[in-house]
């Protein structure tokens, strides 16, 4: 089990148990459509509009769930282990060991195998959480140079033709 990534993984379930996986703020249509008009203003209560007003999950609870998304997408086994990932972190009330063994089709008394699963899991994770970050830096995933998009400036003097 790798901690760095099981903790992160603990706040993507703990902000999808508080927000759901949803979110987004209203649009301005159905806000006119539920006041018959603008919303009155100086409402009293929180100000914590995105998470009151279903703002979504934050940004490193959403690049989790993509990630899980896309190992899902990945393989047959990249299913199971976003099974695996759904029911250990996602599951309210949260499963047991034996429950979440079951239904990957495992032996209820397979807790080594089901350590190891949960360390593959991380790991997988892990490796898709640094691609998606190094794509999103601009960086190349194979060599891990900068890319730019800068001319070279010729150093010629341009002639104006009047």
């Amino acid at each position: 089990m790798i901690e760095e990534i099981e903790a992160l993984m603990q706040h993507w379930g703990a902000q999808h148990g508080q927000v759901g996986d949803g979110g987004g703020l209203g649009s301005p249509m159905a806000m006119i459509m539920q006041y018959g008009g603008c919303a009155p203003r100086g409402t009293p209560g929180s100000r914590d509009l995105m998470m009151s007003a279903g703002g979504g999950l934050d940004h490193a609870s959403a690049e989790v769930a993509a990630a899980v998304a896309q190992l899902e997408r990945q393989s047959k086994k990249g299913a199971q282990l976003a099974l695996l990932a759904r029911n250990r972190y996602l599951a309210q009330p949260p499963m047991t060991v034996r429950e979440q063994l079951r239904l990957l089709q495992l032996a209820e008394d397979a807790d080594r195998t089901y350590r190891n699963w949960v360390h593959r899991l991380h790991q997988q994770v892990l490796l898709i959480l640094t691609v998606r970050s190094a794509t999103t830096r601009g960086r190349d995933r194979r060599s891990g140079t900068q890319e730019t998009n800068l001319t070279r400036a010729s150093t010629s003097k341009r002639v104006r033709s009047c």
